[in-house]
């Protein structure tokens, strides 16, 4: 269930990616992106016939906030899995991050706690230089610097471009992504894009109209297999907000639904 858990953890990231505006979108674009808190719930979806795990509970929380030359991010994960056997599992995590708007730099503190009884603390910076080469530069858990390749996207640049091909009509969307999240470069991220819909009888104006469901499939950097480390499903509307998600693992799935959104006020940047 260890593994279950670490991969769990870095979901919360991604999606913080994928639900919040993104840096250097065009101006049409960049005026339909919202500027907001959310909180979703989790809960067990499905389960493979040979997993332990009987049940999935916790929550997701997250801020973004335009800081005019950047975005940032204040996250908190909690996932608590229980077992056939009765055991119960839990990882705690706060993660905290700033994405210059020109794609420069991107700084990370990330704290987490494994079943209540401590954990690690993750913290550091990545820079692209001038010349496309870009270095992620850990303090914690230890001094360490680790090349990054030049393609690689933050998740605030990974959010605009998947949108930028939502909008371009694209199908397929394939990246190696880098958040901090975990003691470990890159990972790669693919997406398929399905067919436009529309949200019917929705009274929220944020969460309303037409939106797109996005498949992504996680592969961590030392992956050497054709199934990815587990799959994220996400309506995702053209402002950047995510309707509803879903988690596949392995051997169970979990719905993630949210419980409340707000706007946050323009900054006056």
């Amino acid at each position: 269930m260890d593994a279950v858990l670490k991969k769990a953890f870095a979901l919360g990231t991604v999606l913080a990616g994928l639900v919040l505006p993104i840096a250097g979108a065009e101006a049409g674009a960049a005026d339909r992106l919202v500027p907001h808190k959310a909180l979703y719930k989790l809960s067990l979806k499905s389960t493979a016939s040979n997993t332990e795990i009987v049940g999935v509970g916790g929550q997701m929380s997250f801020e973004w906030r335009d800081e005019c030359d950047g975005w940032a991010i204040n996250q908190r994960n909690l996932m608590i899995l229980q077992s056939a056997e009765g055991g119960v599992r839990s990882v705690d995590s706060l993660m905290s991050t700033w994405e210059a708007k020109d794609g420069s730099s991107f700084r990370f503190i990330v704290k987490k706690e494994f079943d209540g009884n401590g954990g690690e603390i993750i913290e550091g910076r990545a820079v692209r230089a001038g010349d496309g080469s870009v270095v992620a530069a850990f303090s914690e858990p230890e001094n360490k610097t680790m090349d990054l390749p030049a393609e690689v996207l933050f998740p605030s640049q990974h959010t605009f471009l998947l949108l930028d091909r939502i909008a371009a009509g694209a199908k397929f969307f394939s990246a190696p992504l880098f958040d901090g999240s975990e003691f470990e470069p890159a990972s790669f991220v693919s997406a398929a894009i399905g067919r436009k819909k529309s949200a019917e009888g929705e009274k929220d104006p944020l969460i309303s109209g037409a939106y797109w469901p996005v498949r992504l499939a996680f592969y961590g950097p030392e992956s050497s297999e054709e199934t990815p480390d587990y799959e994220l499903s996400v309506d995702l509307l053209a402002n950047g907000i995510a309707r509803r998600l879903e988690i596949h693992f392995k051997d169970f799935a979990v719905d993630v639904t949210l419980q409340r959104l707000e706007r946050l006020a323009a900054t006056g940047c």
